[in-house]
């Protein structure tokens, strides 16, 4: 048989709701307090690093494990592929020498922009490629061997050619 609900039973209920309520609030403010104090904080772990943050805590051994050769040893040219975007390729090289690699003068494509950023590599040199391709976060799917196509940058002495274009991360 149903009992019936009296009055002060909804009131109890509400009373309970709202104390828990109370006790979850201060539950979340006091983790938070807790967070803050070791240098982090609840709502600041939602929040995503930077790129660039990120990118600074890799360790350039672990470049090398992923890769097929030291970095220092595969040799990497940055153009700027991009319409207006000044000295796209320069802060593209200098983030790839602080992770070891060995740079090449940077340069500008030759020919119409491009909004896409595309890695090419030289026979030998994928793996090494796919690691230039997450240190400057340009998507596995445009690492791209290079063929006999003209990409409009100088290639001599590059095993790596990276075209930064207007979706560059950096």
């Amino acid at each position: 048989m149903i009992q019936s609900i009296e009055r002060h039973d909804i009131v109890n209920a509400a009373a309970l709701a709202g104390a828990l309520l109370l006790c979850g609030i201060l539950l979340l403010r006091w983790v938070d307090y807790l967070g803050e104090a070791v240098g982090g904080g609840l709502w600041q772990a939602d929040k995503a690093e930077s790129a660039e943050d990120v990118l600074n805590d890799i360790d350039v051994a672990s470049v090398y494990i992923n890769g097929s050769r030291p970095p220092n040893e595969v040799g990497v040219r940055v153009a700027n592929g991009s319409e207006g975007r000044n000295g796209l390729a320069g802060r593209g090289t200098e983030r790839l020498s602080s992770f070891g690699y060995g740079t090449l003068t940077p340069e500008n494509k030759v020919g119409d922009p491009t909004d896409d950023s595309y890695v090419y590599y030289t026979e030998g040199f994928v793996l090494d490629a796919r690691q230039v391709a997450a240190v400057l976060e340009i998507p596995e799917t445009n690492v791209v061997e290079l063929g006999t196509e003209e990409i409009g940058v100088t290639v001599d002495g590059a095993d790596v050619i990276v075209v930064l274009g207007n979706n560059a991360a950096i």
